[in-house]
């Protein structure tokens, strides 16, 4: 306490200093180094509060040189602008982060935002602030009577900067309002006037009342339920945009603007509430927390992380939403549905089967790297769009589908505690969607290899591949010997990719309305006829999504391997469908003249193939379809001893659909 007791001594001797160099130095005397236990500054608070009560001239002095401090420096654009989104978008954000780590910007003492950013800077790791109760804060406060009164300069100062901000802050929300976009998703804005305009109005008749009432006792505080219900109103076209735009496909840059207007709002109702001169305790204690959210979103403004995580949120929250739609169509509940469901598995099979024996005829060629690349790629790509042309289903796509169809089935109980009975059929139906899935594009793949390679050799009297390229293939699903398991992996991120691939072009193809347009090309028309124009345009928006994640998911397992030939890395990818195909060629073409155990290894190698496949990209889908919605689900214990209870009860449920549809119990969880 010895620094503290220094501090104080010189405040005492200049109280209506402006410098804050007396306070960073408090604040560094009161910080905990890293090796001191937790509780370490609660105790200094404590310390220092027993100090100031024993000297009051110490608490006087205090407060009269930070009532200076603070009332001597601009407040407004602290209020308006830290923790809401700035006006410049992702791209130039990023921009200005990275130039700010380099070359810090210059410190402007007339703001109170370059004193606030220097003291969080002092501060370092905030966690040591969040330890020390609300109460002890006002304890504190109480001590020094910092601002006490309704009639102190300081007090009203601070009033008076945050109606400016509350103004400020009322312009960019109307500015927002008016923007194409938003007009674009609700019309009858654009035919009336908007709540977003109206309340620039409001806001401007209550600022200039309560500064009034700031600068004279005896006139009231302005009602402020007219301005609430204008802000209601905002909040509720925002929400039918939002409604509009899951429909109708969005931007980054609505969806950006939208979670900006939903920020400013927010602050916009803080501030209506802490700019009254109410000298309550629950006034104080809003305003602790104020400042808290501030230090917090201070600490995070220069982070780099942080913005990159909401961008990606606002990338992701776009495409998952149209994947979850998707999503749907690869989740079972019926035994019509699943039989369905294989029987477009087992057609998936049958087309990969011709696909691996032309990867097999593309790598006898011995085509330069890049060509061999472009080969393998638009093998793949054009093989998996003849499966979606077929309708036909290809497994491993699933996951990335049904994880957020899951989220999304959890967001729409965000907010409250999700009802675990229809998450546990949700996760049941899709645990048996994904085996019926597996099995018919793995039987029927093998199978048809098989077929294949026996008649190769009755035709032709060899088989497609020799011994050494069989046992090639045979050591690449090893899972003991091989990197077999690390490039399935690879090969779930490929998944994943495609899964947000499909996501995007869904959304773009809404948003852009590039069916309508294909609707109004007159050349189609003429040369296909009126019929057949709506038929494309009506295919291209179901399908164009599909089709985009298909065909480059295609690209990416055809082009990993030269790119890891070509950086001298360990670089491939296992799928389980094509492992199972690889498999059967090569058993064919050695004529099953193998030991049994070696038999039986590549055929766990398949089965690890499969699972690696599935759990990497369900579980990169679901983590992203979560995040984008910002939902946290804390209740993975409760819903994995559900499905538990249902595996041990009704194992059956997991492979077959039961004939009438089995009711979870109910949630017996709060």
């Amino acid at each position: 306490m010895n620094d503290i007791v220094q501090i104080l001594e010189q405040i005492k001797t200049r109280p209506e200093e402006r410098s804050a160099t007396a306070l960073l130095d408090m604040i560094r005397a009161l910080r905990p180094g890293k090796k001191e236990e937790a509780g370490a500054a609660l105790l200094r608070v404590k310390a220092l509060i027993t100090l100031l009560r024993g000297h009051p001239p110490f608490a006087e002095a205090l407060r009269s040189y930070l009532d200076c401090v603070f009332a001597s420096r601009l407040q407004r654009n602290l209020f308006a602008n830290l923790g809401i989104l700035g006006n410049e978008g992702i791209a130039r954000a990023l921009a200005h982060r990275l130039g700010a780590k380099i070359l810090p910007p210059a410190y402007d003492d007339t703001y109170l935002g370059d004193l606030f950013g220097a003291l969080t800077h002092e501060i370092g790791d905030t966690a040591w602030i969040a330890e020390i109760p609300e109460e002890t804060i006002a304890e504190l406060l109480g001590v020094i009577q910092l601002g006490a009164g309704a009639r102190v300069p300081a007090r009203i100062r601070m009033g008076v900067e945050l109606l400016e901000a509350l103004r400020i802050l009322s312009f960019r929300l109307a500015a927002i309002g008016v923007e194409p976009d938003f007009l674009r998703y609700d019309s009858r804005a654009a035919r009336r006037e908007s709540p977003f305009v109206a309340q620039t109005e409001e806001v401007q008749n209550f600022v200039t009342e309560a500064l009034r009432a700031l600068d004279d006792a005896d006139t009231p505080w302005p009602d402020t339920r007219h301005l609430d219900v204008l802000l209601e109103q905002c909040d509720a076209q925002l929400k039918r945009i939002r409604q509009r735009a899951h429909q109708g496909g969005a931007s980054i840059a609505l969806t950006y603007e939208g979670l900006r207007a939903s920020q400013i709002i927010a602050r916009m109702r803080q501030i209506t509430e802490l700019a009254s001169p109410d000298t309550s305790q629950l006034q104080q204690t809003r305003k602790i927390r104020f400042f808290r959210d501030l230090m917090h979103f201070e600490a995070e403004k220069s982070s780099l992380t942080a913005l990159l995580t909401q961008a990606t949120d606002l990338v992701a929250l776009q495409i998952t939403e149209h994947a979850s739609r998707t999503g749907e169509h690869y989740v079972t509940s019926n035994r019509t549905e699943y039989f369905a469901m294989f029987r477009a598995a087992a057609g998936a099979g049958l087309i990969v089967a011709v696909m691996a024996l032309l990867k097999i005829f593309i790598a006898k060629a011995h085509l330069p790297p890049l060509w061999q690349a472009v080969a393998f790629s638009l093998n793949y790509g054009l093989g998996f769009i003849v499966v979606h042309l077929f309708h036909f289903t290809i497994a491993t796509k699933q996951p990335a589908m049904t994880a957020a169809t899951i989220a999304a089935s959890l967001g729409e109980d965000k907010g409250k505690a999700p009802s675990l009975a229809k998450l546990e059929n949700l996760v049941v139906d899709v645990i048996r969607s994904q085996f019926i899935a597996i099995v018919g594009n793995v039987v029927f793949a093998f199978l048809a290899c098989l077929a294949i390679g026996a008649s190769w050799i009755w035709l032709f009297g060899a088989p497609q591949i020799d011994a050494a390229k069989a046992h090639l293939l045979l050591h690449e699903i090893d899972p003991l010997a091989s990197l077999a398991l690390p490039h399935a992996a690879i090969a779930g991120v490929c998944l994943y990719l495609s899964g947000l691939i499909s996501g995007y072009y869904d959304n773009k193809c809404v948003y852009a309305r590039i069916p309508q347009r294909i609707r109004q090309l007159r050349w189609l028309a003429r040369a296909f006829g009126e019929a057949r124009r709506e038929r494309i345009a009506t295919y291209i928006e179901n399908n164009l999504g599909a089709l985009a994640g298909n065909f480059l998911f295609g690209c990416m397992l055809g082009s990993i391997g030269t790119v890891g030939f070509m950086l001298g890395w360990p670089l491939d990818i296992r799928h389980v469908t094509f492992s199972a195909a690889n498999d059967a060629y090569a058993l064919i073409a050695l004529n099953f003249k193998l030991p049994w155990q070696a038999i039986a290894l590549c055929g766990v190698g398949v089965l690890a193939i499969a699972c690696v496949n599935l759990l990497v990209s369900f579980s990169l889908a679901l983590y992203t379809a979560l995040k984008s919605r910002q939902i946290r689900f804390a209740h993975t214990r409760p819903l994995f001893g559900r499905i538990l209870r249902r595996l041990l009860r009704h194992p059956g449920d997991f492979v077959l659909p039961p004939r009438a549809e089995r009711s979870a119990p109910p949630d017996t969880t709060a």
